[in-house]
């Protein structure tokens, strides 16, 4: 893998390519930058997984999070709005992996909005709105559970799957998870994010 990093606005500094090893995030690859310099991060991977980008790892809000695979990946960003506002190109796994995010960043703006009503109807003493409230809340956490178990199901040929079934349903009943796996292409099926999954199921 071949990471070609713009940086709106960066002059000078260190720039981490990292990722999760044995549940602790390490440094894979960095550079110091400085007069523009290009920056270019490499990484020889087996199969696609998620890797970061950070400038700075003190500070966590500095991390881009993305979908690494063989191949050139672009990643184009700013330094005022480093991990909020970048763009992602040349990586399949990460764009199927970007409509599911902005899907779920849709629930969760659905579940701040309910959570400050139910905090304004209980600061007005109004039981029965936050009951209803409450119900909404339900329901929905209910849609965004089958809309992961869904998207996990109609993308086995994607890596993205087994890394929705391991972050959202490890916990869950052996029946999902063995449903996901069952949707799997060999290919996802033996890769890394396969491989755990197929060694969750096994503990379960």
């Amino acid at each position: 893998m071949s990471l070609n990093v713009v940086i709106d606005g960066f002059k000078k500094g260190n720039i981490y390519l990292q990722k999760i090893q044995d549940s602790t995030l390490i440094n894979i690859d960095s550079i110091f930058i400085e007069n523009n310099k290009l920056i270019v991060l490499k990484h020889e991977i087996n199969s696609p997984e998620i890797f970061f980008i950070n400038l700075d790892i003190a500070k966590k809000d500095n991390r881009i999070e993305f979908f690494g695979e063989e191949g050139d990946i672009n990643i184009k960003t700013t330094l005022k709005n480093f991990s909020s506002e970048f763009e992602v190109s040349g990586s399949y796994n990460d764009s199927i992996y970007r409509k599911y995010l902005n899907i779920i960043k849709q629930f969760n703006y659905k579940r701040l909005d309910l959570i400050k009503k139910s905090f304004e109807m209980s600061q007005n003493k109004k039981l029965d709105s936050i009951k209803l409230i409450e119900i909404e809340i339900k329901n929905l956490n209910k849609r965004q559970y089958l809309y992961s178990l869904n998207y996990a199901v109609t993308n086995g040929n994607s890596h993205v799957a087994p890394f929705i079934a391991l972050n959202e349903f490890s916990n869950g009943s052996k029946v999902l998870l063995d449903t996901i796996k069952n949707s799997l292409s060999k290919d996802v099926l033996s890769s890394k994010y396969g491989e755990m999954l197929k060694s969750t199921l096994e503990l379960l």
